[in-house]
Protein backbone atom coordinates (compact mmCIF):
# COMPACT_ATOMS: atom_id res chain seq x y z
CA UNK A 1 0.00 0.00 0.00
CA UNK A 2 1.06 3.61 -0.27
CA UNK A 3 0.87 4.15 3.24
CA UNK A 4 3.39 1.31 3.92
CA UNK A 5 5.82 2.51 1.20
CA UNK A 6 5.83 5.91 2.85
CA UNK A 7 6.45 4.27 6.25
CA UNK A 8 9.43 2.25 4.57
CA UNK A 9 10.86 5.37 2.94
CA UNK A 10 10.37 7.13 6.12
CA UNK A 11 12.73 4.24 7.61
CA UNK A 12 15.24 4.35 5.22
CA UNK A 13 15.51 8.36 5.70
CA UNK A 14 15.65 8.19 9.10
CA UNK A 15 18.42 5.33 8.89
CA UNK A 16 20.26 7.82 6.16
CA UNK A 17 20.30 10.85 8.76
CA UNK A 18 20.91 8.84 11.67
CA UNK A 19 24.14 7.42 9.80
CA UNK A 20 24.88 10.72 8.34
CA UNK A 21 24.91 12.59 11.58
CA UNK A 22 27.32 9.68 13.55
CA UNK A 23 29.65 10.64 10.46
CA UNK A 24 29.45 14.56 11.09
CA UNK A 25 30.18 13.54 14.84
CA UNK A 26 33.25 11.48 13.90
CA UNK A 27 34.41 14.15 12.13
CA UNK A 28 34.38 17.11 14.59
CA UNK A 29 35.98 14.83 16.82
CA UNK A 30 38.54 14.38 14.58
CA UNK A 31 38.78 18.46 13.61
CA UNK A 32 38.98 18.79 17.88
CA UNK A 33 41.61 15.63 18.49
CA UNK A 34 43.84 17.86 15.31
CA UNK A 35 43.53 21.42 17.05
CA UNK A 36 44.36 19.55 20.38
CA UNK A 37 47.66 18.33 18.72
CA UNK A 38 48.13 21.73 17.36
CA UNK A 39 47.69 23.53 20.48
CA UNK A 40 49.90 21.29 22.51
CA UNK A 41 52.78 21.75 19.59
CA UNK A 42 52.39 25.43 20.12
CA UNK A 43 52.66 25.15 23.73
CA UNK A 44 55.73 23.16 23.46
CA UNK A 45 57.23 25.97 21.55
CA UNK A 46 56.10 28.50 23.66
CA UNK A 47 57.49 26.80 26.57
CA UNK A 48 60.71 26.28 25.03
CA UNK A 49 61.41 29.69 24.38
CA UNK A 50 60.70 30.97 28.03
CA UNK A 51 63.09 27.89 29.01
CA UNK A 52 65.95 29.58 26.42
CA UNK A 53 65.01 33.24 27.81
CA UNK A 54 65.74 31.46 31.10
CA UNK A 55 68.64 30.58 30.16
CA UNK A 56 69.79 33.79 28.32
CA UNK A 57 68.78 35.53 31.79
CA UNK A 58 71.51 33.82 33.92
CA UNK A 59 74.13 34.20 31.61
CA UNK A 60 73.48 38.30 31.32
CA UNK A 61 73.24 38.41 34.96
CA UNK A 62 76.71 36.71 35.22
CA UNK A 63 78.90 39.96 36.37
CA UNK A 64 81.84 38.27 34.74
CA UNK A 65 80.40 37.80 31.37
CA UNK A 66 79.06 41.72 30.99
CA UNK A 67 82.75 42.93 32.58
CA UNK A 68 84.58 41.33 29.73
CA UNK A 69 82.46 40.95 26.24
CA UNK A 70 85.50 42.70 24.68
CA UNK A 71 87.50 39.08 25.67
CA UNK A 72 86.99 36.61 23.63
CA UNK A 73 88.98 33.74 25.82
CA UNK A 74 87.49 34.79 29.10
CA UNK A 75 83.76 34.98 27.34
CA UNK A 76 84.62 31.43 25.65
CA UNK A 77 85.59 29.98 28.99
CA UNK A 78 81.97 31.06 30.39
CA UNK A 79 79.85 29.74 27.53
CA UNK A 80 81.88 26.77 28.08
CA UNK A 81 80.63 26.20 31.60
CA UNK A 82 77.42 27.13 30.92
CA UNK A 83 77.16 24.73 28.72
CA UNK A 84 78.84 21.76 30.74
CA UNK A 85 76.46 22.32 32.85
CA UNK A 86 73.23 22.62 30.67
CA UNK A 87 74.34 18.71 29.54
CA UNK A 88 75.70 17.86 33.29
CA UNK A 89 71.97 18.73 34.49
CA UNK A 90 69.72 16.64 31.59
CA UNK A 91 69.65 19.20 28.64
CA UNK A 92 71.56 17.51 25.83
CA UNK A 93 70.58 19.04 22.63
CA UNK A 94 70.71 22.40 24.39
CA UNK A 95 74.17 24.20 23.47
CA UNK A 96 74.66 28.14 24.11
CA UNK A 97 77.23 30.30 21.69
CA UNK A 98 78.31 34.05 22.18
CA UNK A 99 78.49 36.29 18.59
CA UNK A 100 80.28 39.28 18.96
CA UNK A 101 79.95 41.54 16.52
CA UNK A 102 83.40 43.61 17.08
CA UNK A 103 85.39 40.44 16.96
CA UNK A 104 83.41 38.65 14.52
CA UNK A 105 85.51 37.02 11.65
CA UNK A 106 82.84 34.95 9.95
CA UNK A 107 80.31 36.26 8.04
CA UNK A 108 76.96 36.09 10.24
CA UNK A 109 74.11 34.40 9.16
CA UNK A 110 70.65 36.28 7.81
CA UNK A 111 68.82 35.36 11.09
CA UNK A 112 71.91 37.19 13.42
CA UNK A 113 72.11 40.28 11.14
CA UNK A 114 68.19 40.79 11.74
CA UNK A 115 68.64 40.49 15.63
CA UNK A 116 71.50 43.25 14.86
CA UNK A 117 69.50 45.28 12.47
CA UNK A 118 66.05 45.07 14.01
CA UNK A 119 68.02 45.05 17.69
CA UNK A 120 65.10 42.70 18.97
CA UNK A 121 65.27 38.34 19.61
CA UNK A 122 64.25 36.26 17.40
CA UNK A 123 62.61 32.78 18.09
CA UNK A 124 62.06 29.69 15.77
CA UNK A 125 63.23 26.55 13.52
CA UNK A 126 66.09 27.63 11.19
CA UNK A 127 68.16 24.88 9.10
CA UNK A 128 71.55 25.06 9.99
CA UNK A 129 74.38 22.97 8.55
CA UNK A 130 73.88 20.40 11.00
CA UNK A 131 70.02 19.88 10.36
CA UNK A 132 67.17 21.81 11.71
CA UNK A 133 67.05 23.43 14.73
CA UNK A 134 64.84 25.37 17.44
CA UNK A 135 67.04 28.93 17.87
CA UNK A 136 66.79 31.42 20.48
CA UNK A 137 68.55 34.64 19.87
CA UNK A 138 69.13 37.85 21.63
CA UNK A 139 71.36 41.33 21.65
CA UNK A 140 73.26 42.70 23.81
CA UNK A 141 73.70 46.12 24.24
CA UNK A 142 76.26 48.75 24.87
CA UNK A 143 73.85 51.94 25.38
CA UNK A 144 71.84 51.56 22.22
CA UNK A 145 74.22 49.57 20.01
CA UNK A 146 74.30 45.89 19.64
CA UNK A 147 77.65 44.73 20.60
CA UNK A 148 76.96 41.33 20.42
CA UNK A 149 74.07 38.36 20.15
CA UNK A 150 73.45 35.17 22.12
CA UNK A 151 72.52 32.12 20.68
CA UNK A 152 70.27 29.27 22.19
CA UNK A 153 69.70 26.15 20.09
CA UNK A 154 68.55 23.04 20.12
CA UNK A 155 68.59 20.02 16.86
CA UNK A 156 65.08 20.01 16.58
CA UNK A 157 65.62 15.93 16.81
CA UNK A 158 66.30 16.62 20.23
CA UNK A 159 62.75 18.57 20.47
CA UNK A 160 61.28 15.85 18.79
CA UNK A 161 62.93 13.49 21.78
CA UNK A 162 61.25 15.46 24.19
CA UNK A 163 57.69 15.67 22.62
CA UNK A 164 57.21 12.67 22.20
CA UNK A 165 58.42 11.90 25.84
CA UNK A 166 55.74 14.03 27.49
CA UNK A 167 52.97 14.25 25.10
CA UNK A 168 53.28 10.68 23.56
CA UNK A 169 52.15 9.85 19.86
CA UNK A 170 54.75 10.37 16.43
CA UNK A 171 56.43 13.46 14.79
CA UNK A 172 57.91 14.18 11.87
CA UNK A 173 59.21 16.95 10.30
CA UNK A 174 59.22 17.48 6.07
CA UNK A 175 61.58 19.03 4.87
CA UNK A 176 60.74 21.03 1.97
CA UNK A 177 63.49 20.70 -0.73
CA UNK A 178 65.29 23.60 -1.51
CA UNK A 179 65.58 24.28 2.43
CA UNK A 180 68.37 21.52 2.13
CA UNK A 181 70.63 24.13 0.16
CA UNK A 182 71.61 25.44 4.35
CA UNK A 183 72.68 21.37 5.40
CA UNK A 184 76.06 20.57 4.99
CA UNK A 185 76.99 18.17 1.90
CA UNK A 186 77.60 15.47 4.47
CA UNK A 187 74.48 16.06 6.18
CA UNK A 188 72.25 16.19 3.31
CA UNK A 189 74.18 13.48 0.89
CA UNK A 190 72.42 10.15 2.07
CA UNK A 191 70.63 11.08 4.98
CA UNK A 192 67.26 12.52 3.50
CA UNK A 193 64.99 10.73 0.74
CA UNK A 194 61.88 12.25 -1.07
CA UNK A 195 58.53 11.97 0.80
CA UNK A 196 55.60 13.51 -1.50
CA UNK A 197 56.25 16.40 -3.77
CA UNK A 198 58.91 18.18 -2.71
CA UNK A 199 58.94 17.26 0.83
CA UNK A 200 61.47 15.24 1.96
CA UNK A 201 62.64 13.16 5.64
CA UNK A 202 65.91 12.60 7.78
CA UNK A 203 65.26 9.02 6.81
CA UNK A 204 66.93 7.59 10.11
CA UNK A 205 65.71 9.82 12.98
CA UNK A 206 62.10 9.42 12.08
CA UNK A 207 59.35 6.86 12.71
CA UNK A 208 59.57 5.09 8.94
CA UNK A 209 56.07 3.43 9.19
CA UNK A 210 54.96 7.11 9.66
CA UNK A 211 56.53 8.80 6.66
CA UNK A 212 56.13 5.38 5.27
CA UNK A 213 52.44 6.18 4.94
CA UNK A 214 52.41 9.23 4.24
CA UNK A 215 54.71 8.14 0.67
CA UNK A 216 52.03 5.63 -0.03
CA UNK A 217 48.74 8.27 0.30
CA UNK A 218 51.29 9.81 -1.96
CA UNK A 219 50.51 13.64 -3.09
CA UNK A 220 46.33 13.35 -2.39
CA UNK A 221 46.80 12.06 0.59
CA UNK A 222 48.93 15.17 1.26
CA UNK A 223 46.31 17.20 -0.45
CA UNK A 224 43.48 15.74 1.90
CA UNK A 225 45.57 16.58 5.06
CA UNK A 226 45.88 20.44 4.35
CA UNK A 227 42.25 20.43 3.18
CA UNK A 228 41.03 19.11 6.22
CA UNK A 229 43.71 19.84 8.80
CA UNK A 230 43.82 16.09 9.57
CA UNK A 231 44.35 12.63 7.65
CA UNK A 232 42.88 9.21 9.00
CA UNK A 233 43.30 5.85 7.74
CA UNK A 234 43.52 2.10 8.65
CA UNK A 235 47.19 3.16 10.47
CA UNK A 236 47.25 6.59 11.61
CA UNK A 237 45.69 9.34 12.68
CA UNK A 238 47.73 12.79 11.55
CA UNK A 239 47.69 16.49 11.65
CA UNK A 240 50.23 19.16 10.80
CA UNK A 241 51.62 22.71 10.63
CA UNK A 242 53.49 24.38 8.54
CA UNK A 243 57.05 25.67 9.67
CA UNK A 244 57.69 29.23 8.71
CA UNK A 245 61.53 29.58 9.70
CA UNK A 246 63.11 31.99 12.07
CA UNK A 247 63.38 34.29 8.78
CA UNK A 248 59.70 33.70 7.95
CA UNK A 249 59.77 31.64 4.93
CA UNK A 250 58.20 28.08 4.80
CA UNK A 251 60.88 25.42 4.88
CA UNK A 252 58.66 22.35 5.30
CA UNK A 253 55.78 20.95 7.68
CA UNK A 254 55.19 18.98 11.01
CA UNK A 255 53.34 16.28 11.48
CA UNK A 256 52.06 14.79 14.33
CA UNK A 257 49.95 12.04 14.98
CA UNK A 258 49.29 8.50 16.33
CA UNK A 259 48.82 4.99 15.46
CA UNK A 260 44.86 3.27 14.98
CA UNK A 261 45.89 -0.30 16.99
CA UNK A 262 45.16 -0.60 20.28
CA UNK A 263 41.66 -0.16 21.53
CA UNK A 264 41.98 2.94 23.85
CA UNK A 265 43.13 4.45 21.23
CA UNK A 266 40.82 7.51 19.87
CA UNK A 267 40.59 6.28 16.26
CA UNK A 268 39.21 2.79 17.13
CA UNK A 269 36.65 4.35 19.90
CA UNK A 270 35.10 6.80 17.10
CA UNK A 271 35.15 3.96 14.90
CA UNK A 272 33.18 1.74 16.96
CA UNK A 273 30.91 4.20 18.22
CA UNK A 274 30.03 4.84 14.65
CA UNK A 275 29.15 1.75 13.88
CA UNK A 276 27.49 0.55 17.07
CA UNK A 277 25.04 3.79 16.50
CA UNK A 278 24.75 2.36 12.69
CA UNK A 279 23.99 -0.76 13.62
CA UNK A 280 21.10 -0.40 16.26
CA UNK A 281 19.86 1.86 13.44
CA UNK A 282 19.85 -0.73 11.24
CA UNK A 283 18.60 -3.15 13.97
CA UNK A 284 15.83 -0.89 14.70
CA UNK A 285 14.43 -0.73 11.19
CA UNK A 286 14.84 -4.21 10.68
CA UNK A 287 12.16 -4.80 13.93
CA UNK A 288 9.98 -1.80 12.59
CA UNK A 289 9.59 -4.14 9.22
CA UNK A 290 9.42 -7.30 11.02
CA UNK A 291 6.80 -5.82 13.06
CA UNK A 292 4.60 -3.85 10.06
CA UNK A 293 4.91 -6.92 7.62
Amino acid sequence: SILSTMSISGIFLTLYLITNVTKSASEHVYEDVSHTYKKNLDVRFLDKQKEYKNIVLSLKSNDNFNNNLNNSQIVDDIIKKYNDNLLNNGFEGISIKYNSIANQVNVLRNSINSVVNRKSSLFGIEILLNGPNVVYLEPIFNDQNVIGVIEIKQSLLSFKQDYEKTQGGVFLFLLQERSMNALSTDVKNGNYRAVVDDLFVEEKKFDGMFFGNMIKEGSEGLKLMRDQGYKVNEVFFKTYKEVIDINGSFIGYLVVGEKVEGSNGFVNIVDKLTKEVTLIALGLVMSILIFMF
